[in-house]
């Protein structure tokens, strides 16, 4: 059976992305990992606190977690199994730590979108987490809902695909949901096709011919202004994306992985490369 991870820290964006990851995980019958951590800067073992003090938190958290639950098995009816954790530590190494254990298909996460970072799930720690930990990360935006995943878009820098992308894992979800896959390339309108464009567009077809997969050329100064207009015409369930060390885009800034993230309302798989990942198909 697969596995869910769901963190969250109980704001209405987290809580929003743990509904959409309870939906998700009933229409694949998949287990549910509800996770909280509760974040303490250093060590406890290095400062001396309250003996109850702990034991408050806990309590707190505890609290909420069951209440959470409650609502998670009423959404779901009973029909999928759920487990929840609560642990205190830095977040991410929390996160880092459960998902080694758990082996998640995916970490769902919850964003707030809008020009601020700040009002994210737990700080800064869902951009650390897409980056450094090595399991697909979906990240919700608040406000967005489940619904059936038919169409799959596939943000692409058509550079080394055969090398880069990891193909196991993209092809897991379109097998997963039958979706349609939208493959779109967003090219600087001053520069043209190259031959290297031309050749990693035919081996990408070659690689996902199985699923018959459409090509969409953009052509635009900016990517999310792009992807939204393409959205607006050709609506897609989730977009994956694929961090790189530039981000998203190759060559583009890490900032526009952030932004098209931020600023568009629906989910983004993002799944790290083959180097990373460890994918070797």
């Amino acid at each position: 059976m697969k596995t869910i991870l769901a963190p969250t820290d109980f704001s209405a964006s987290s809580i929003n992305a743990v509904h959409y990851a309870a939906d998700l995980a009933y229409s694949i019958n998949a287990k549910l990992v509800l996770f909280h951590a509760i974040p303490f800067p250093i060590a406890v073992s290095e400062i001396s606190v309250p003996g109850d003090f702990i034991d408050d938190m806990l309590d707190a958290g505890q609290r909420d977690m069951d209440e959470l639950l409650e609502q998670v098995e009423s959404r779901t009816g009973g029909r999928i199994s759920i487990s929840t954790e609560i642990a205190i530590g830095k977040v991410e190494q929390e996160i880092e730590s459960i998902s080694s254990r758990e082996r998640p298909l995916v970490i769902v996460l919850g964003i707030r979108p809008g020009k601020s970072f700040e009002r994210i799930l737990m700080g800064s720690s869902t951009f650390h987490i897409m980056n450094h930990i090595n399991f697909p990360t979906l990240i919700i935006p608040e406000g967005v809902r489940f619904r059936e995943i038919k169409s799959i878009g596939m943000a692409c820098d058509l550079k080394q695909v055969d090398e880069k992308l990891p193909f196991e894992t993209i092809k897991e979800w379109l097998y997963l949901f039958k979706s349609k896959l939208e493959i779109i390339h967003v090219a600087n309108p001053n520069t043209h096709p190259n031959a290297e464009v031309v050749a990693e567009s035919v081996s990408l077809q070659n690689r996902l011919n199985a699923f018959k997969p459409h090509f969409h050329f953009l052509e635009g100064e900016n990517i999310v202004d792009e992807l939204k207009k393409f959205e607006a015409d050709c609506p897609i369930d989730l977009l994956m994306v694929f961090p790189r060390k530039h981000g998203i885009f190759g060559s583009f800034h890490k900032k526009i992985s952030k932004l098209i993230i931020t600023h568009n309302q629906f989910p983004v798989l993002s799944i790290h490369d083959k180097k990373k990942s460890g994918d070797l198909n």
